[in-house]
């Protein structure tokens, strides 16, 4: 599987379709739908509301329509990419191609 340029932890962004911002809070995440697990890229949360109850947002690098902020970079953030990058090389699931994500009412 190719890999995206991954952003950090904490990055705000836009997705196609969307005013509303998310935060990353998750990378390379695998999620069961309609009985079969799909791979994603990112998990996010509103900004700047949080975590609502246990809301998830999943999305793929290519829905991001614009970086707002990219969150913090270290070594130890280097270090979980270069090993969550070579993890997915091997990865045979199907991306997962979530609609458009609605705000809640």
């Amino acid at each position: 599987m190719e890999t995206p340029d991954f952003l950090p932890l904490g990055s705000i962004v836009v997705i196609r379709g969307n005013t509303k911002k998310l935060m990353v809070t998750a990378r390379g995440l695998a999620l069961k739908q309609e009985g079969v697990f799909k791979y994603f890229d990112y998990g996010g949360c509103l900004y700047p509301e949080g975590m609502i109850g246990d809301t998830v947002v999943y999305f793929n690098h290519n829905a991001i329509q614009k970086v707002i902020f990219e969150g913090y970079v270290d070594e130890d953030n280097q270090l979980h990419l270069d090993t969550l990058c070579e993890n997915l090389k091997g990865l045979t699931m199907e991306k997962g191609d979530p609609p458009p994500y609605q705000l809640p009412l």
